[in-house]
């Protein structure tokens, strides 16, 4: 079903394209950046900047497994802009308009449970130069508020994409109908 069409919906899906983008990008600077390298490993690891040495190995590793995560973010990203493209033209009620909100969701879901197997492979990546007994893996299940609110809007998203599948099914028979 065609709906009026915006541009608003257009700009918004550029923008998330370049923002998924950014992202990965962003993440090889800070990776590799001298004066930062070591705050990102140390935010990603949840280990203590003074207990690791940060070498060219852990932080090509450290970056690999951090990308894991945020590729899924720019991949929920750059769905996201499918579907303010999709507003953009107009369309709504339309099947892969419900497909991508569930695709968003899923992404979103898988990116906030991703964060503690990032943070253990990270915590092993950045200490496994370290000698024997001082290797660290941290696992920590905290609750943060950010990821809390990811995780519920993920399951959000992806009620909504049934509930779309049955309003494009209501609409599909309407059709029909008239």
């Amino acid at each position: 079903m065609k709906i009026e069409k915006s541009s608003l919906g257009l700009w918004l899906g550029s923008f998330a394209k370049i923002s998924a983008i950014l992202l990965l990008v962003m993440n090889a600077v800070f990776w590799f950046h001298p004066d930062l390298a070591r705050q990102v490993a140390e935010s990603y690891s949840g280990v203590d900047a003074s207990l690791f040495t940060l070498t060219v190995n852990n932080q090509i590793l450290g970056w690999l497994i951090s990308s894991l995560q945020l590729s899924v973010l720019s991949f929920a990203l750059f769905t996201i802009a499918g579907i303010f493209e999709d507003f953009g033209k107009g369309l709504w009620f339309v099947a892969r308009f419900s497909y991508k909100l569930k695709l968003f969701g899923g992404s979103l879901l898988l990116f906030s449970l991703l964060a503690p197997v990032v943070q253990a492979l990270t915590s092993l990546a950045l200490t496994y130069a370290n000698p024997e007994g001082e290797r660290m893996f941290v696992v920590s299940f905290t609750i943060n508020l950010q990821g809390l609110i990811i995780l519920f809007v993920g399951i959000l998203l992806l009620l909504m994409g049934r509930v779309m599948d049955k309003a494009i099914q209501i609409s599909d028979e309407n059709k029909e109908i008239i």
